[in-house]
């Protein structure tokens, strides 16, 4: 007999379908908490120039770890059991498959070991998991919202403790157990996540899915306003530039693609810019934070890398020799914490004022004052180009320049003879890895890399571009079909900030990028409530 309306048996397919969401949802969760959690069960002592130095536990990353394999095992049973091959066969399974493989000859090429390119392609790569591991699990549309409903609870709480740190200052990020309060003297609202730019990106994610959702709506009444509103004041406490900016331009390419009007583009831009130039106008200190940033990105191109004063070498630790110090919490994520990156002839004093080094300017040369202090972003930029220009095609080999992988290998991956007579110079800048996953990636993998990684998104976000009204014929009768527009402006907003973050391989935004986009391919053709047109 067939089964009962709602009663499905419990057979392996469906066991596995239930594990794997139960698994996203776990990982996603892991991923929004994981860095507070390693400042509480991690140890603090105090360094050189008064600098807070974190040891980081390990066990968070093995669990997050272990997630992802988890679930790269379980959707590859899933998918056999279901005999569901041929599912996975799309342009852009393809191009993901040609990617990893230019990834691999790359490696190989510049001699990179194995494990190296294991590790590198891991880190590379892992978000994708959660994509698969959707599509794997094919669930309907009712046992997804519990995991949307969590990780939207999560925003929100966010949200709330980022206002009062906005608010309140040092004393809110001492209550949560953080102990570098470098972030709390600026005034820039990190909330549960190790850096500002981490929580810009999560809500800019969230301002364009509230977007798309607002999209196809005849009327809107003030409670959307508001969601976007607070959205957008929380936003600018951050101060993440990148993100501001970004998000701005997602969602102009969010209208143009039809999935919003231009007049609620217009005012959902201007809210959020209304926000951010308040944080600057109102704080002195947030002002002078932009000149500065802003006059090292001119100096930076009116003395690039390489065209500075000769200077006196200082002695500096050999590829052979000891380790470097231990790293701050902030260090060993993408995004450095000033305080934590001190040098060490800062005062001695914890909420010591950073050095530029610490925020992303180079420091002036001590045998040539007259060097001013430059974007450290544009240095590198300016650097990478020059090796690109030796090994164009296949770059240096994954796992071997500025990623967490590299670091890890060795703390002074910078001193790579392949880099030049000095190295890759880091012009005094303490943190070790590149902060830009774009110039990470060439330099690693060269052109054809790059192009290889660019193919691939241009290859999951083509199924989504067929379903707007753009591009896909529809008129405006079409059926409301957001998470299509919402996936297709996230693509367009990690673009952007990779360029001034390694955020592609951080632990965070993968996973939620993947996420948006397993949403939009798993559910084409619904609207606003979820449900199918």
């Amino acid at each position: 007999m067939p089964p009962e309306p709602g009663r499905e048996p419990w057979t392996p397919s469906r066991v596995l379908a239930w594990t794997l969401v139960v698994l996203v949802g776990a990982l996603l969760v892991e991923v929004l908490f994981e860095g507070w959690v390693e400042t509480l069960v991690g140890t603090s002592s105090t360094g050189y120039g008064g600098r807070v130095i974190l040891t980081e536990a390990a066990w968070p990353k093995l669990v997050k770890n272990g997630l992802y394999l988890t679930l790269a095992g379980l959707s590859v049973a899933k998918v056999a059991i279901d005999g569901r091959w041929r599912d996975f066969s799309r342009k852009a399974d393809l191009a993901l498959v040609a990617l990893a493989l230019v990834l691999v000859l790359a490696g190989l090429v510049s001699g990179s070991s194995l494990p190296l390119i294991g590790q590198a392609l891991f880190v590379y790569l892992r978000g994708v998991i959660v994509f698969y591991a959707l599509r794997a699990a094919d669930p309907p549309w009712p046992r997804l919202r519990p995991v949307l409903w969590t990780v939207g609870g999560l925003v929100a709480l966010n949200v709330v403790v980022a206002l009062v740190q906005m608010v309140v200052g040092p004393p809110a990020y001492s209550a949560l157990g953080w102990v570098d309060l470098s972030w709390g003297e600026k005034y820039r609202s990190q909330a549960l996540l190790t850096h500002p730019n981490h929580l810009g990106h999560l809500l800019a994610l969230a301002i364009l899915g509230v977007l798309a959702w607002l999209g196809p709506r005849a009327r809107l009444g003030y409670r959307p306003w508001i969601v976007l509103g607070v959205l957008g004041l929380t936003l600018s406490a951050t101060q993440s530039r990148e993100a501001i900016i970004a998000v701005c331009v997602a969602a102009g390419v969010l209208c143009l693609l039809g999935g919003i009007g231009v007049r609620r583009t217009v005012a959902a831009v201007a809210l959020i810019l209304v926000f951010a130039g308040a944080q600057v106008a109102l704080r002195p200190d947030n002002r002078a934070e932009w000149n500065r940033r802003l006059t090292g990105v001119v100096d930076a191109f009116r003395v690039p890398s390489g065209a500075e004063a000769p200077r006196t070498p200082a002695p500096s630790p050999t590829r052979s020799g000891p380790a470097a110090p231990p790293s701050t919490h902030a260090s060993a994520s993408t995004h450095t914490s000033p305080s934590s990156q001190a040098s060490p002839s800062a005062p001695a004093s914890p909420s010591a004022q950073a050095s530029p080094s610490s925020v992303g300017l180079s420091p002036s040369p001590a045998a040539a004052p007259t060097t001013p202090a430059r974007e450290i972003r544009v240095l590198y930029y300016q650097q990478g180009l020059r090796l690109l220009a030796h090994r164009p095609l296949l770059g240096y080999g994954v796992g071997q320049f500025g990623g967490i992988v590299a670091e890890k290998n060795d703390p002074n991956w910078n001193l790579n003879p392949a880099f030049g007579p000095g190295g890759f110079d880091r012009h005094g800048f303490q943190a070790k890895q590149v902060d830009s996953f774009w110039l990470h990636l060439v330099v690693e993998a060269g052109l054809l890399g790059l192009l290889a990684y660019l193919v691939w998104l241009a290859m999951l976000a083509a199924p989504l571009l067929r379903r707007t009204s753009r591009f896909g014929g529809a008129g405006p009768s079409a059926p409301a079909d957001p998470f299509a527009y919402w996936a297709l402006a996230a693509i367009v907003f990690v673009v952007q900030v990779a360029f001034l973050s390694a955020s592609l391989e951080d632990p965070l935004l993968p996973a939620i990028l993947f996420a948006i986009l397993g949403l939009a391919w798993l559910y084409p053709g619904r609207d606003s409530t979820g449900l199918r047109s």
